[in-house]
């Protein structure tokens, strides 16, 4: 009683302490499936199984190299995690997988199917670059840095066999790449022979069996083989065409195939029965075609002559070498239509000579990640980073309490395609205003919407963003700036008439709405302002402090501020308007009705400090929260006093909700705009409107009734709900269908508050009736019903007759 009575600031009594009631229970939001598909790095393709990276929850970063089998758990081949640094990973088109140590220089062929092991030491001067099955390729080197020979390296019978590569009239390995291989052959640069410089060495013999004719060499080349063809695509000079020799004939004549490619974009290609199967690299931007970002189509071509057809409408490239053939003249790929339809896939010849696409390992989908979040009646916002092409604005509604439950999510804007990478972001800094729409900056001010189709662009002549906004008022361009005389700031009123919307141009200052109320830093320093946007009547209090506020919040009968500028001294503290006390709060935080939310970044935790009884201040922790947590990744609901928070930015984890346990004020009007008259005849608008802006939402079935003169029901009207907004429009006639005749009426709405907290709100006004004929008089509407019910009968009955009239 004592502290109640006391002027000035009351103390923070309670830091650390917990309500006496059970904290509400939280809901949990998971992320939606991030858009890109999770990665799956194919590096080679066996009978039974296939060696992989594939990128790891809660980051970009990937597992070690793994043998995932057809069925069951895959099995680590590498170290866990890889490094590459001082150890390789190899294998192609085999159930054996070569893993390379660099510190011994040994090599352990692992049998996956067979599940047997073999290790070695590479001879002295041999370096290790592949093992192609049971084969291992290594090199030595002249002192000019030269290759000097490859040699294949196997083990029989537990004796390591070297046999080096060698070729007959000059022709020799060039190169110590593998531009391909199968089962017998592979693929090198050769030097020494004219008609071309791709050789094929039989492994067994390790003979450079013949050349490729006109094939040159670059880093792009590939060598493609199948059980008829030997091919070679190389588009580094503008080549789109995969060149094939038949195996059996390799000087006998070329058929080329069309592979579209190009330096930005090249293709990788493999040959599958008698098709050229072709995928695309994805562009090295994004944004240029969107669905592509997931990968581009996996196309097939007829060796033949025929349509180009679509196998896969995405696939993505990953490992040693692009696509990934299988000992059985398959392709391995990872793929799909979504990232939610993501798998590896198996391309193979069918008997008919089609080609067939079977899934043969589902790539769970990786969860995407939420940004900045904002909530106001309910409806909850949050940019998510990646669940769209680019980062989107999507909402939910949701409901808290003893048993809290999310609506559907739905798109509120995404960025516009673009073909040079540049499509940015949709809803940077999005706000909700409490009617069901968010604010957000826009290239030219502020875009207004609740979904993709309701777009309303407010221009705004200076740059910034939302610095807050109450439901027809928002307030853009900077808050508080050391400096802030060179900034501007900018009162929007959406409902303003005419194209500029600019209610008010001010120099920027901390600042808030709340309904019409627009409070900034008085005009003395140690003050703060609040005037009515309408009415223009002024309030003010004192801080107790010589300091200007560097941050203002308002909801309801609460004015938060903050004073931490350099050179001000520190401070903050919540006004109580209707008790005019002050009331000792710690910064940083969000506002709501009778507490405010912070983050306490030494504790790890996120706090709700609760001051509504305002002489007992009480501190409880919402989450465990752990590094730091910038606001606009924890939201308030002003509009009803809900709690939203994602991890922070950037990190991967659900989103929660919780409400705060904190008694709500009574509900209350904040912001009404009903007409006062309506012409029926009029050519624009022959309807009445009215809106009102409430303090938090009403319960379903608020109702407006429209009485005439004599006080008798002429229409009863539901109230159509938008957040914390209701609104209802009258087209002028009564309960039969009747034109009400021009005079006096009166409106009249009742609405209960959804959370039950207080009692019914009721509120009342005039609507002068015009261009319907004869003035009413009172008691002219007697012989109506006052039930609706009654009404819309004999509204129907009276639309019925007329219809049979004109009939």
């Amino acid at each position: 009683m004592a502290l109640a009575a006391t002027s000035g600031p009351l103390p923070f009594l309670l830091t650390s302490a917990h309500a006496a009631t059970a904290a509400p229970p939280t809901l949990t939001i998971n992320a939606p499936d991030r858009y890109l598909p999770r990665s799956y790095n194919l590096e080679s393709a066996g009978t039974v199984g296939d060696v992989n990276r594939t990128e790891l929850d809660g980051s970009g970063d990937f597992t070690a190299y793994r043998w995932s089998p057809v069925t069951g758990d895959p099995q680590t081949v590498g170290k866990d995690p890889a490094d590459t640094s001082t150890e390789r990973i190899g294998g192609h088109a085999s159930d054996v997988v070569g893993v390379y140590t660099r510190a011994d220089r040994s090599v352990e062929l692992k049998d996956m199917k067979a599940g047997t092991s073999a290790r070695f030491t590479l001879p002295e001067g041999q370096t290790y670059h592949g093992t192609f099955g049971e084969t291992v390729v290594t090199a030595t080197w002249t002192a000019g840095g030269d290759v000097d020979s490859l040699h294949l390296l196997r083990l029989r019978d537990g004796q390591l066999t070297d046999t080096p590569v060698t070729g007959e009239n000059g022709v020799r390995a060039a190169s110590y790449k593998v531009l391909g291989a199968n089962a017998d052959l592979l693929a090198i640069f050769v030097s020494g022979d004219p008609t071309g410089q791709v050789g094929l060495v039989d492994l067994a013999t390790g003979k450079i069996t013949g050349v490729l004719k006109n094939s040159w060499g670059s880093s792009f080349t590939q060598v493609v083989f199948s059980e008829t063809y030997a091919g070679w695509f190389d588009p580094a000079y503008g080549d789109q065409k995969v060149h094939l020799l038949r195996r059996d004939a390799l000087g006998g004549a070329e058929t080329t195939v069309d592979v579209a490619s190009a330096y930005e974009q090249r293709s990788f290609v493999a040959l599958v029965g008698d098709w050229v199967v072709s995928l695309r690299q994805t562009e090295s931007y994004r944004n240029s075609d969107a669905p592509k970002d997931r990968g581009e189509p996996l196309l097939a071509t007829p060796i033949g002559g025929g349509e180009t057809k679509t196998l896969l409408p995405h696939a993505r490239l990953g490992g040693t070498y692009g696509l990934n053939p299988t000992p059985d003249g398959g392709v391995l790929v990872a793929g799909g239509s979504s990232g939610g339809d993501w798998a590896v896939r198996k391309v193979s010849a069918q008997a008919d000579g089609s080609l067939g696409v079977s899934a043969v390992r589902a790539v769970t989908p990786k969860p995407g990640t939420y940004g900045a979040v904002t909530l106001a009646a309910g409806d909850l916002a949050v940019q998510e980073t990646d669940t769209n092409y680019l980062p989107s604005l999507y909402k939910r509604h949701i409901e808290l309490g003893d048993t809290p439950s999310a609506g559907t999510r739905s798109l509120v804007a995404e960025p516009a395609l673009s073909t040079d990478g540049t499509g940015g972001s949709a809803g940077n800094g999005a706000y909700a205003l409490g009617d069901g729409t968010f604010a957000y900056t826009h290239t030219s001010g502020i875009e207004v919407r609740s979904n993709p189709d309701d777009a309303a662009v407010l221009t705004v002549p200076g740059g910034g963003q939302v610095v807050d906004a109450s439901g027809r008022y928002v307030v853009f361009g900077y808050g508080y700036v050391s400096g802030f005389g060179q900034y501007q700031q900018y009162v929007i009123d959406r409902e303003k008439s005419g194209d500029n919307k600019v209610l008010l141009t001010r120099a920027a200052s901390a600042a808030a709405v709340w309904g019409t109320t627009f409070w900034t830093p008085g005009d003395t320093k140690g003050t703060v302002k609040a005037t009515d946007l309408k009415s223009g009547k002024t309030e003010s209090f004192s801080l107790g402090k010589e300091c200007t506020p560097t941050d203002l919040q308002a909801v309801g009968r609460w004015v938060y501020w903050t004073c931490e500028a350099s050179g001000d001294p520190t401070g903050s503290g919540v006004w109580d308007r209707t008790t005019q006390r002050m009331i000792d709060v710690p910064k940083g935080g969000e506002l709501g009705d009778g507490f405010v939310v912070l983050h306490d970044e030494t504790a790890g935790k996120l706090q709700l400090v609760d001051f509504h009884t305002v002489n007992s201040v009480t501190t409880r922790a919402l989450a465990d929260i752990a590094g730091y947590l910038a606001r606009g990744y924890f939201a308030v609901d002003r509009f009803g006093g809900g709690v939203a928070y994602v991890p922070g930015r950037g990190k991967p984890g659900a989103m929660r909700a919780v409400g705060s346990g904190v008694p709500t004020s009574a509900l209350a009007e904040i912001e009404t705009q009903p007409e006062t008259s309506v012409d029926l005849q009029s050519a624009t608008d022959s309807r009445w409107d009215g809106s009102w802006q409430l303090s938090k939402p009403a319960a379903a079935g608020a109702q407006v009734v429209i009485k005439d003169a004599g006080g008798t029901v002429v229409r009863t009207l539901d109230a159509a709900q938008h957040g914390a907004e209701l609104s209802a429009a009258w087209d002028g006639r009564r309960l039969d269908g009747e034109l009400s005749p021009n005079g006096l009426y009166t409106w009249e709405l009742a609405a209960a508050p959804r959370d039950g907290q207080g009692a019914e709100l009721k509120l009342s006004g005039a609507i002068t009736v015009t261009g319907a004929g004869a003035e009413a008089t009172p008691n002219s509407s007697s012989h109506l019903a006052a039930e609706s019910g009654y009404g819309a009968v004999r509204h129907r009955d009276s639309l019925a007759a007329r219809r049979e009239n004109a009939l």
